[in-house]
């Protein structure tokens, strides 16, 4: 893609992506994430949750992700994405998310870490998406209802 880093730099700028699931039945629900250089996201979320749950039978996930400050006037700017997720259980690469999830979300590093993981401190699991298509949507960069 042409305007790669215009993606991943729009991308990196946003904190919160909706998640859609699906085992028996569609679920959605939004989440704090982060990203790396490469355009896997990563997201914390407990074991118990139904998104957790669908992930486990059903791998494929839809994301969203856009500005909520946008105004109706504005040049719409924004991401669609499919992909798969799954956990990390790594110990490596939990500790890699973690320092980008914190690095992108300050504020929470003495709780979300590995040793409150471990110590079952915090219920929390690290989860990547790795994505299969990403649909960039920016008027400013591609005219009235583009993308690519």
């Amino acid at each position: 893609m042409k305007n790669k880093h215009k993606l991943l730099s729009y991308l990196k700028s946003q904190r919160l992506m909706s998640i859609s699931t699906c085992s028996d039945k569609p679920w959605i629900c939004t989440v704090y994430y982060t990203i790396d250089d490469s355009f896997n996201l990563y997201f914390i979320t407990e074991p118990e949750t139904r998104h957790t749950h669908d992930i486990g039978k059903n791998s494929l996930v839809a994301c969203s992700i856009a500005d909520t400050h946008q105004k109706v006037t504005d040049k719409k700017i924004g991401v669609q994405i499919s992909g798969r997720a799954k956990i990390i259980e790594q110990e490596e690469a939990i500790v890699r998310s973690l320092n980008l999830w914190n690095a992108t979300n300050p504020g929470f590093e003495h709780i979300i870490n590995l040793e409150n993981m471990k110590k079952k401190a915090i219920k929390g699991k690290v989860f990547q998406i790795t994505p299969t298509y990403i649909k960039f949507f920016n008027e400013e960069l591609f005219g009235p209802e583009g993308f690519r």
